[in-house]
């Protein structure tokens, strides 16, 4: 590229780069994830509008903010899902027996997300999805239950622990169908964590934060995507 080009992520913990102190066990920012350098290999200028916590509905807020101050943007990463897809699980502990709905249900995680891609295109912001990373189920179920949630409710409710995996998996079938439905270029960051045989390694005590080395395999992901991106940007 001729010059500098200026990039904006809408994400969660993940992009924000949120580790958990294995001693305190509290979660803080890895010193060692890195974007705006990577990001500046390839041309870009980075604005990095990840939070904790972040949903869908959150991050089609901030980019409208953004949008509103016509902040230079040429191309934007979305990579959201992950917290849409969690549960009230103090509520489903307290009462297994009853129906309990996501932060944000499967079908208006879709709509939504399409309006985040339609608006960015419209403004003619180059879109690029990220699909989720897994997550460990039966260490996330051990790190909600770790303060007194019953944990035998819990999974009378799932059925089996690997049910959160396969719910938070259908998310990230949902970007897929996006990629394809809106001809979006996308970074598959599941199936570089998917690839490795140990994937316990690669994740915090808590089962849904990479560690170190689950953040290492984000970034060689990013640059591969970025890669075959910024070419036609």
């Amino acid at each position: 590229m001729n010059s500098m080009k200026h990039l904006s992520i809408f994400g969660d913990s993940i992009l924000k780069g949120v580790v958990l102190n294995p001693k305190n066990l509290r979660y803080q920012n890895s010193n060692d994830f890195d974007l705006e350098a990577l990001f500046s290999e390839y041309g870009f200028v980075l604005n990095n509008q990840s939070r904790f916590g972040c949903t869908i509905g959150k991050g089609l807020t901030m980019m409208r903010r953004q949008l509103e101050r016509n902040a230079p943007c040429d191309i934007a990463i979305i990579e959201l899902g992950g917290n849409d897809s969690n549960f009230h699980w103090d509520e489903v502990a307290a009462e297994p027996d009853k129906e309990h709905l996501p932060a944000t249900p499967l079908d208006v995680f879709k709509r939504l997300y399409g309006k985040m891609i339609d608006e960015l295109t419209a403004a003619g912001i180059y879109p690029v999805l990220a699909t989720l990373p897994p997550l460990c189920a039966e260490r996330y179920l051990d790190w909600i239950t770790k303060d007194g949630l019953s944990k035998a409710n819990i999974l009378s409710w799932l059925g089996d622990a690997n049910a959160i995996y396969r719910y938070q998996e259908r998310y990230s079938h949902v970007i897929g169908e996006l990629v394809r439905e809106k001809g979006c270029a996308f970074i598959d960051l599941r199936k570089t964590f998917l690839s490795r045989l140990h994937l316990h390694d690669y994740y915090c005590r808590d089962g849904i934060h990479p560690n170190g080395a689950g953040q290492r395999l984000i970034l060689d992901s990013l640059r591969e995507g970025l890669s075959s991106i910024a070419p036609v940007i």
